[in-house]
């Protein structure tokens, strides 16, 4: 096929090919209803010709702005979250293929970001909303559920029936934390867990007291503790508490990535070794893990490809797909790597070996 010279309209392209408006369209909008041998016909199309959509055109016409926003909570769960960068990659990679925008906005706190729901709403400034590390009572949610704008969640509140969301199975993964710690011949596991208001951090506890119940290890020797934030620097606090208790956990099972790495620090602070005098396993599967020194053994929940389905999801849920069958849940990977293993002695000498480091 010859360019045209100029640009093409939708109506002169599809007459090129012999086709209607609305497949084309579709085709180019990446509708999962146009056939796969049919969508690259278009594309090649396209790319031969010159072809793009009007993007203004397309919006006016179905009352849209092709563009959809999501508000981050700052501070939630940290100043700084690698897993949500990821998961901003994954909803640009996505939005970016089918020809939207993304309108990224901060709060201070989930009151807040209402509010900024509430102006973004009232401006038109986008066709649905993103939401991240969802609280199990979440405000965010019950405002969007009543001004009936479009939405996906990626994590659940304590009420998940009506709105579509993507979830992991977060309580089976430490159910899966546990029972392996306890294969390993651990007695004595400890948990730092997440704020108990963010809902993936109530049903990590759950999985982990679900796991300690079911190896019939006594609830004295699984002290849970919990940081107020998701930080290095709180997984370091909370991991020497957890280590010079008179009777220590051999192994600590933390409730994300970055807790681990906090934990990493007290355990050599106190001239102990990782995988050896103390177990440590973390959650989330950030890149970095597998840098350090032993590498963390984690849970992987690829951050990029779930952005990328719940862009997908929510983009579906604007076009009119009942938001109640748009419901996912997903179980986490295991990364099994070297910060953990069978405890090299037990709880009672791991703290007679931390007393004499102390003393020293």
């Amino acid at each position: 096929m010859a360019p045209k010279k100029g640009k093409l309209t939708l109506k002169e392209f599809s007459e090129t090919l012999g086709l209607s408006k609305s497949t084309v369209s579709r085709a180019l909008g990446g509708y999962s209803d146009v056939s796969p041998k049919t969508r690259a016909k278009i594309e090649t199309a396209a790319q031969e010709l010159g072809y793009t959509p009007d993007p203004l055109a397309r919006g006016l016409k179905r009352g849209r702005v092709e563009s959809v926003g999501i508000v981050i909570v700052r501070g939630t769960p940290a100043p700084y979250d690698p897993f949500l960068s990821e998961f901003l990659g994954g909803v640009s990679r996505s939005l970016n293929a089918r020809g939207r925008d993304l309108l990224v906005s901060t709060a201070g706190s989930t009151q807040e970001a209402v509010q900024v729901y509430r102006r973004l709403i009232e401006a038109r400034k986008v066709d649905g909303f993103i939401l991240s590390r969802t609280e199990t009572h979440d405000p965010r949610i019950e405002f969007l559920r009543s001004a009936a704008v479009p939405f996906v969640s990626h994590g659940r509140s304590d009420t998940a029936d009506d709105y579509a969301w993507f979830d992991i199975d977060n309580e089976a993964a430490f159910v899966e934390a546990v029972a392996l710690a306890v294969q390993q011949g651990h007695r004595n596991i400890a948990h730092i867990a997440a704020p108990p208001h963010m809902n993936f951090a109530r049903l990590r506890l759950k999985g982990f007291l679900r796991g300690i119940a079911a190896s019939g290890i006594a609830s004295t020797d699984a002290p849970v503790h919990t940081a107020s934030n998701l930080d290095i620097e709180s997984g370091e606090e909370i991991a020497r508490r957890l280590l010079l208790l008179p009777e220590p956990p051999t192994a600590i099972i933390c409730a994300v990535d970055l807790l681990a790495i906090g934990a990493y620090t007290a355990v050599k602070s106190l001239g102990l070794t990782v995988g050896r005098d103390v177990s440590i396993l973390g959650y989330d599967g950030l890149p970095f893990g597998a840098y350090l020194e032993p590498q963390l053994t984690t849970f992987d929940q690829s951050g990029g490809d779930h952005g990328a389905q719940v862009a997908d999801m929510l983009l579906d849920v604007i076009e009119g797909k009942d938001p109640a069958t748009l419901q996912v849940i997903r179980q986490a990977k295991l990364l099994k790597r070297t910060s953990d293993g069978p405890p090299a002695q037990s709880t009672e000498e791991l703290a007679r070996k931390i007393a004499c480091g102390n003393a020293a």
